[in-house]
C-alpha cells in the first residue's frame, strides 16, 4: 500500500480541471484520452496509445457535415 496518495490526488485534480461545467458531457473514453495526453504528453505516449487516442476523437466528432480529414 502506498504511503502517499499524492499521485492519485494529482489525477483527481487533473480530472476536475478537465471536467468543467462547460465540458460535463465527456465520455469515459474521451476523458481517459485527455487525461493521458495531459499527464504523459504526446512525446511520452507509444504509437499504439497515440493511435487509440486519435481514433477516440475521430469517432466522437459530432458535426452536421462530414468531419475534415486529420
Amino acid at each position: 500500500m502506498p504511503s502517499s496518495t499524492a499521485s492519485v490526488e494529482r489525477l483527481f485534480s487533473l480530472m476536475n480541471n478537465l471536467c468543467t461545467t462547460n465540458r460535463n458531457h465527456l465520455s469515459q473514453d474521451t476523458l481517459t484520452a485527455l487525461m493521458m495526453l495531459c499527464r504523459e504528453g504526446c512525446q511520452q505516449l507509444s504509437d499504439d496509445q497515440t493511435s487509440k487516442i486519435v481514433e477516440i476523437f475521430k469517432t466522437r466528432c459530432v458535426c452536421e457535415t462530414q468531419c475534415p480529414p486529420i
